[in-house]
């Protein structure tokens, strides 16, 4: 019956391209961002941090109805294009402060070294400090993944009939339907969570992500 319902299936299909756009814009802002704030490239870097993190804050209303209104006033109306956006600066302090737990761990003298050798600037940044990073950087992959596919309170004041997510289209279906769908979709989204939560555990141990999740709240 799922694979039948034309609306969900557009809806997961849409979670989908959503996701493979968020990711890698988010992925590669935060590395950025958390590499600027760790070796305070920036005056107050320390005052950013602080303001970065206090947008986690803010309810998902509040939020979706301040990008809802700040699209309008540019006038973007792909809600794809919308929702890439508002996922990808919602999941940036997330991520940043998983990967800023990561800096906190990292040795000084694999970077001496490095400079000793001739590796400077960006290729040290590749060869020294990124693979150092791997933990972090899987963290908030998972991160961004799991918001980008659950969200729901922002997502639903920007996403147009046919852009709608899964969350969404699933709460439109269980207000409308009485059926085992949304039981159905609710056993995947559990499943996806586990696996998620498995990888996470298996790739850099479920302790410490849990405490980089906690850094990131």
């Amino acid at each position: 019956m799922l694979l039948d319902n034309s609306i969900l299936m557009n809806s997961i299909k849409n979670t989908l391209w959503l996701t493979v756009f968020t990711i890698p814009i988010c992925l590669v802002s935060s590395l950025a961002t958390a590499h600027i704030i760790a070796r305070r490239l920036i005056p107050k870097a320390e005052l950013f941090e602080v303001i970065l993190s206090s947008t986690l804050m803010l309810p998902g209303v509040v939020t979706g109805i301040a990008l809802l209104s700040m699209f309008g006033y540019l006038n973007v109306n792909d809600g794809l294009v919308r929702m890439t956006i508002a996922m990808s600066i919602f999941c940036l302090p997330m991520a940043v402060n998983a990967l800023l737990a990561n800096y906190n761990g990292l040795n000084p003298e694999l970077e001496e070294a490095a400079e000793d050798l001739g590796a400077v600037g960006f290729r040290k940044y590749r060869k020294v400090v990124l693979p150092q990073l791997k933990p972090g950087v899987i963290a908030a992959l998972v991160f961004i993944l799991v918001e980008t596919v659950d969200n729901f309170t922002i997502n639903v004041f920007l996403a147009d009939p046919d852009s709608m997510t899964l969350p969404i289209a699933t709460y439109q279906r269980m207000r409308t339907f009485d059926d085992p769908v949304v039981a159905v979709i609710a056993v995947l989204m559990g499943g996806l969570s586990i696996m998620l939560v498995g990888v996470l555990g298996k790739l850099v141990g479920l302790e410490r992500a849990l405490t980089q999740e906690g850094t990131a709240h």
